[in-house]
């Protein structure tokens, strides 16, 4: 098994080899783990491998720099030699220094690799919307019609899904991001426009709220799980990826998000962008994450904050978010438990909302 891992993350399988692979990943928690758990010992050794490279570098220095003669330089002496040492103590300070700039670029060089890294395999699911120019006439109807969002498509694309029946929602802070207005849309193509009202850039949570107070929905079918999810759990989840709801299912297939991230989730889930803000739930229907992206290099693999988290409604400041809400999400009764697979989406489609971003 160590072999195989070995050859899928190198590249060395023949594509049907990798589509195997990557099923058996699929169907096996267990192997999927020990996928993740190779990643991460490679990636360490690598780094501990340009660590070693980097203090043998600078031990080489070190080696190479005449310690004694330098003391010597620095004893008193008459004004002639004084004065030719200081011609020797520029040569080496200009040697140190180059060693120094050296050095430091190394690390440098070594830590914008390591980020790009990072970057490369990690990246959110909003969906990117390709803007359409739009007419006077048109812009003025959007201002009379509350009920429609603006004919330009938006900027961005996301999820999010309802916390209260007052019209507060949960979405990415990502998805929101610099928004000039915001406008959500459920799966009967009715909008409308909402504000933010808070955002958490460590957690990449926000909360927004409809404009409309007169808006209002049924109780909350679901509630947050209070505990954390176990390995192999079956879950599923609600999106936007397209200009409809999108269903997904798979299960959890480590306690840890990305780079040992311990306040998410990896979740072995087909995502797409779109998904960001999409609420993750268990087979109870209870509410056990939110989805915020993908890994790249692999298919099928997400990540999602857990609701077990307690920032996620506990830091909240008291004028962001009414206490009904908070107390209504955490100790909602979960109407979703019982019911067959199709009722619960059935239920769910009016709680769960497209988010368009104007920028």
């Amino acid at each position: 098994m160590i072999q195989e891992i070995e050859r899928y993350l190198a590249g060395e399988m023949s594509s049907l080899e990798a589509a195997a692979f990557e099923s058996k990943r699929r169907s096996h928690p267990e192997i999927d783990q020990e996928v993740v758990a190779h990643q991460l010992l490679v990636k360490n050794l690598e780094a501990f491998g340009q660590r070693k490279e980097l203090t043998g570098k600078l031990n080489a220095l070190h080696a190479k720099t005449d310690l004694t003669g330098l003391r010597a330089e620095f004893a008193p002496k008459p004004a002639k030699i004084r004065f030719l040492n200081r011609k020797t103590l520029v040569a080496v300070a200009a040697a140190a220094c180059v060693a120094l700039v050296t050095s430091l670029g190394t690390i440098a060089v070594m830590q914008k690799a390591a980020k790009k890294t990072n970057e490369a395999q990690y990246e959110d699911v909003r969906r990117k919307v390709d803007n359409i120019q739009r007419s006077q006439n048109d812009l003025i109807r959007d201002i009379k019609d509350k009920r429609s969002a603006p004919i330009n498509p938006g900027t961005y694309g996301g999820t999010c899904f309802a916390i209260n029946r007052y019209g507060y929602m949960l979405t990415n802070r990502h998805v929101i991001a610099n928004a000039d207005s915001i406008y959500i849309q459920n799966n009967r193509g009715e909008a409308f426009k909402a504000i933010s009202v808070f955002e958490d850039v460590s957690s990449d949570l926000a909360v927004i709220r409809i404009v409309d107070s007169s808006f209002r929905t049924a109780p909350l079918p679901y509630s947050l799980k209070p505990k954390a999810a176990r390995l192999g759990e079956e879950v599923f989840t609600m999106g936007f990826p397209r200009d409809e709801v999108v269903y997904g299912r798979g299960y959890i297939s480590a306690q840890t998000g990305f780079n040992g991230d311990t306040i998410s989730y990896q979740v072995s889930i087909p995502v797409s962008p779109g998904n960001s803000g999409a609420p993750l739930l268990d087979g109870k229907g209870q509410i056990i994450g939110i989805i915020t992206g993908k890994q790249r290099s692999s298919d099928g693999i997400a990540f999602a904050i857990k609701s077990a988290n307690k920032r996620l409604l506990e830091e909240m400041p008291k004028e962001s978010i009414n206490q009904k809400a908070k107390k209504e999400i955490k100790s909602n009764v979960c109407a979703l438990d019982g019911l067959s697979r199709e009722d619960q989406l059935k239920k769910l489609e009016d709680y769960v909302y497209m988010v368009k971003v104007y920028n």
